[in-house]
């Protein structure tokens, strides 16, 4: 388990990751092998925001959803610069 800082590295490493293939498949978009790693890469940027979600609150609206049972209470939680110097 990744503490609050190692999960918030992650996350960015991945959203990199994902945002340099996005633009080598714009020009390559026939590259099976990019589509798949992009299809891994998203797999795992999506476990981790809903991972940091469910531990620290969410940092998209998209991840909002599953820690608004009853209110939409995004708002309320922490910013990842706040609390612990993230």
């Amino acid at each position: 388990m990744m503490n609050r800082r190692q999960l918030m590295d992650h996350i960015n490493q991945v959203s990199f990751v994902i945002n340099e293939i996005t633009l080598y498949l714009d020009t390559h978009p026939c590259d099976t092998e990019a589509l798949e790693y992009f299809r891994e890469m998203s797999r795992h940027r999506s476990q981790a925001l809903k991972d940091y979600a469910e531990s620290y609150g969410p940092l998209t609206v998209d991840t909002a959803a599953d820690s608004c049972s009853d209110r939409w209470s995004w708002i309320n939680e922490p910013w990842p610069w706040q609390e612990g110097g993230c």
